[in-house]
């Protein structure tokens, strides 16, 4: 059975923003609708891509179903990566409407500089590998609850690298055990059904003291390049 790493199985109707794609047949990530043209994921995920080249499925907890959409453009934050793993989030514009249903259904977008208080309860979502070091990402859509780390502790587990102010952190800080893993980046973290994180990098997947490290969608640079791309 495959899981986030501690997660559980997702329906649809619980996570109708969510897409999947893969990129030139290889690496996988996860996505999500902001509206009818746009969808976010993380740069890491969006770098020199040909937009004619990406495969992106909504509406199914199953990644090889669903129905596929057309990308036309695709848009990394142009100061991505520096320093590293900053500033990790890109936006994908559809070439057409997407369709909304039941299963199919944009995420509400945050407000410009909001916090997201340590204790707070981030649901992702996403396709990843379900242990460290799985060979095989799941079918099924997975989800877990994760608790928001407090920005220092998370710099004190992450000290040969810096913690930005672009960056969020959630997971069980002591003991590990849920967290994201390869295949979830580019999905979102929710607060109250609120797009807030977008899954980014972490250490190993489910380690104590490695929390999972997401880009904090509501940090000024950040928020500010999604209204730039898409007018939300």
């Amino acid at each position: 059975q495959g899981r986030i790493v501690g997660g559980r199985n997702a329906t649809c109707e619980e996570f109708p923003h969510q897409v999947s794609f893969i990129v030139n047949n290889s690496y996988f990530c996860g996505g999500f609708i902001v509206s009818d043209r746009f969808i976010l994921t993380a740069a890491h995920c969006a770098q020199n891509v040909d937009p004619s080249t990406v495969v992106l499925r909504s509406g199914s907890t199953f990644r090889t179903n669903g129905t596929i959409l057309s990308i036309i453009e695709v848009i990394p934050y142009p100061e991505y990566n520096n320093p590293a793993f900053d500033k990790d989030i890109a936006v994908m514009k559809t070439a057409e409407a997407i369709k909304f249903d039941s299963c199919t259904q944009p995420i509400k977008l945050p407000p410009k500089g909001l916090t997201a208080e340590a204790g707070t309860t981030l649901v992702v979502s996403g396709w990843g590998r379900t242990k460290q070091g799985a060979s095989t990402i799941p079918e099924r859509l997975m989800a877990v609850n994760l608790r928001v780390v407090d920005h220092r502790l998370c710099q004190a587990a992450y000290f040969q690298m810096e913690i930005t102010k672009n960056m969020l952190c959630a997971g069980n800080f002591f003991l590990g055990g849920e967290s994201t893993c390869q295949g979830d980046s580019g999905g979102v973290g929710a607060i109250d059904g609120v797009a807030r994180a977008i899954v980014s990098f972490g250490r190993g997947c489910g380690q104590p003291l490695s929390p999972s490290v997401f880009t904090d969608i509501s940090a000024p640079k950040m928020r500010d390049f999604i209204t730039k791309h898409t007018g939300l």
